[in-house]
C-alpha cells in the first residue's frame, strides 16, 4: 500500500470511529476511550433505559448491523476489550452483562426477555443475563433470559443457551449440553 492509500485509509477509520463516537453519544450511551467501526454498518441503536460500554469496544459491520436494544428498565453493560461481529443482536429489557475480552461472532441473540407469552395465561419471561470474562460466542448462538455464564466459557455456533454454564466449559446444541471442559489461568484471554 502506497503513502497515500495507507494516509487515505487511517483517515476513513477515523472518520468512521468518530461517527460510532457520535451516534453512540446522540442515544445517551455512556462509553470510555474510543470505540472502534470495523466496516461501514453503524449498529441500530435504540435506547431507551441505559447503556454502558468500557473502553476497548469494537463493532464489525461489513454487510450488517449490530442491534443494540434497552427497554425503559433496561441496562445493557459491557465491558473492556469486548468484540461484536456483524447482525449480532443485543436486547435488554432488564439487564445484560458482558464482562471483559468477550467475543460475539456473527448473529448472535442476547435478549433477557421472551417478548410475549407462549400460551394463554403465561407472562413474559424477564431475566437478566450475566456473560463472565473471555467468554467466546459462536456464530448464530442464541442465549435467552436468566442465563448466567462463567468465564472463559465457549458456546458453540448455532447453540441455545437456556441455563446457565460453568466457568471454562465448551458447550453445543439445542439445548446447549457440556460438551468439554478445560483449564486456562483466570488472566488469559483469548487474542
Amino acid at each position: 500500500m502506497n503513502r497515500f492509500s495507507h494516509r487515505l485509509s487511517s483517515l476513513v477509520t477515523k472518520w468512521r470511529d468518530a461517527k460510532l463516537g457520535r451516534l453512540l453519544r446522540s442515544k445517551d450511551c455512556v462509553f470510555a476511550g474510543s470505540p472502534r467501526l470495523l466496516g461501514a454498518c453503524l449498529p441500530c441503536i435504540e435506547n431507551l433505559g441505559e447503556m454502558q460500554f468500557a473502553h476497548g469496544l469494537c463493532l464489525r459491520g461489513l454487510a450488517y448491523p449490530t442491534s443494540l436494544f434497552t427497554g425503559a428498565a433496561g441496562s445493557l453493560d459491557i465491558g473492556e476489550n469486548v468484540f461484536i461481529n456483524q447482525g449480532v443482536t443485543l436486547a435488554a429489557e432488564n439487564r445484560v452483562v458482558i464482562g471483559a475480552h468477550t467475543k460475539l461472532a456473527e448473529f448472535v441473540t442476547i435478549t433477557d426477555s421472551t417478548y410475549h407469552a407462549v400460551a394463554p395465561g403465561q407472562s413474559v419471561r424477564i431475566a437478566s443475563i450475566q456473560i463472565g470474562r473471555n467468554v467466546w460466542i459462536g456464530t448464530r448462538a442464541i442465549i435467552l433470559p436468566g442465563v448466567s455464564i462463567g468465564d472463559h466459557a465457549v458456546i458453540g455456533a448455532g447453540a441455545v443457551v437456556t441455563s446457565d454454564v460453568p466457568p471454562r466449559t465448551v458447550v453445543g446444541g439445542v439445548p446447549a449440553r457440556p460438551i468439554s471442559t478445560f483449564e486456562c489461568t483466570d488472566d488469559w484471554h483469548r487474542p
